[in-house]
């Protein structure tokens, strides 16, 4: 990653955390900070004016467009089955930290769900999501492992999706969602950086290959302020 691209990303995450709000700091202090030339911020800030970031105004300022801050994050269509690196926007760096991953039997309900015997085994993933080292989204993910054979933890590490797509060469079909708005709980306070009483977006789902076999049955926990979701009328 070149000098100015990192520089970049860390305005994005100090933007996302709250340290930036309105305005950046000018591009003179900026690069006596990240030790610069002022053509690197420059270069940096046109990086970040073309993700519709941040944009110039009168008086050498820069103005942040707070309208897009959250959905730096997440901005999904809720009608598609996706990954969340597809989602992620502004050229983001995507990091996922594995919290627990094992297999295991699976649960009556999860036999129901994903079309399994009682003694088909399934992966019992739980990962955090980070965008730009901010806490993005806590995954809850169970996937059987006669449908989707080889999870490793490099692949955690990455993309699950993009497994499933370019190694495995199966398609995606539809999805059966359950949207709702929860209060947080110990592991959204530990992960997601939630307060006591913050608000969660929780999205439930079954998630279907093209052939109609169920591959995921997962809960997808956002921080109110980090995640939106767009939903099309299919008529």
């Amino acid at each position: 990653m070149k000098k100015y691209e990192q520089i970049a990303t860390e305005i994005e995450r100090k933007i996302i955390s709250g340290e930036y709000k309105d305005f950046l700091p000018q591009q003179k202090d900026l690069a006596y900070e990240h030790q610069t030339s002022r053509v690197t911020i420059s270069h940096a800030f046109k990086l970040l004016k073309d993700r519709k970031i941040i944009r110039p105004v009168k008086g050498h300022w820069t103005k942040i467009k707070s309208k897009n801050i959250s959905k730096l994050l997440i901005d999904s269509d809720a009608n598609k089955s996706n990954g969340f690196t597809h989602h992620s926007l502004g050229g983001g760096i995507v990091k996922s930290h594995i919290i627990s991953f094992d297999q295991r039997i699976p649960t009556e309900e999860e036999c129901q769900a994903l079309q399994l015997k009682k003694d088909d085994l399934v992966y019992d993933i739980i990962r955090q999501r980070l965008l730009n080292d901010v806490p993005a989204k806590l995954e809850y993910t169970i996937m059987p492992v006669k449908v989707i054979p080889g999870i490793t933890k490099d692949i955690l590490h990455n993309s699950i999706y993009g497994y499933i797509r370019d190694d495995l060469h199966l398609n995606f079909g539809k999805a059966n969602r359950i949207i709702t708005a929860e209060k947080s709980d110990a592991y959204d306070m530990k992960y997601l950086e939630c307060s006591k009483d913050d608000p969660v977006l929780c999205v439930r789902q079954i998630k279907f290959l093209d052939n109609n076999i169920p591959f995921e049955y997962s809960e997808t926990r956002n921080k109110y302020n980090h995640s939106s979701l767009t939903i099309y009328d299919s008529k």
